[in-house]
């Protein structure tokens, strides 16, 4: 009966053991390298290295699922509208005695695209004030975005 009982105590105290904390900050911050997140670039050294192509996202709720899901949704977006996106941009000035408006209007406009084999490069997370922050750079070969570019241009 002992061993019944010890068994899943043990199996429980191993679980937590695998356990990461989360940052919890005072104040908002961003991974380095989300704030320089390049589009393209080589990994590797000399006739080892390979180009990737990147996206970020980063993601923010009170719930630390949606937050996730959120800025995974925002890193495939970016990968979407490069891959298959169009961008309709306006800016308008008028002048009405000496006084200026300017109205700007942008709107994006993806239809539905293929995108595979993505990698998550880099994650980064922590909680401030009840809320939670994620943020991703997926990178993606740049063999299969030229090749995804093309099947969604074909489409």
């Amino acid at each position: 009966m002992k061993r019944l009982l010890l068994v899943p105590i043990i199996a429980t105290l191993t679980a937590c053991s695998g356990m990461q904390k989360v940052e919890e900050r005072k104040t908002y911050a961003q991974p380095d390298w989300y704030q320089k997140c390049v589009d393209s670039g080589k990994e590797g050294w000399f006739w080892w290295s390979k180009e990737y192509v990147y996206a970020c996202g980063a993601g923010e709720s009170m719930y630390a699922q949606a937050a996730e899901e959120q800025m995974y949704a925002i890193a495939m977006n970016n990968f979407a509208k490069r891959i298959n996106g169009r961008v309709n941009s306006e800016t308008a000035l008028k002048f009405d005695n000496d006084k200026r408006t300017t109205h700007s209007h942008i709107a994006y406009k993806v239809t539905d695209t293929i995108v595979r084999q993505h990698l998550s490069s880099e994650q980064g997370r922590f909680t401030m004030g009840g809320r939670h922050y994620t943020f991703v750079r997926l990178k993606m070969p740049k063999d299969v975005y030229d090749r995804l570019i093309e099947e969604n241009r074909v489409r």
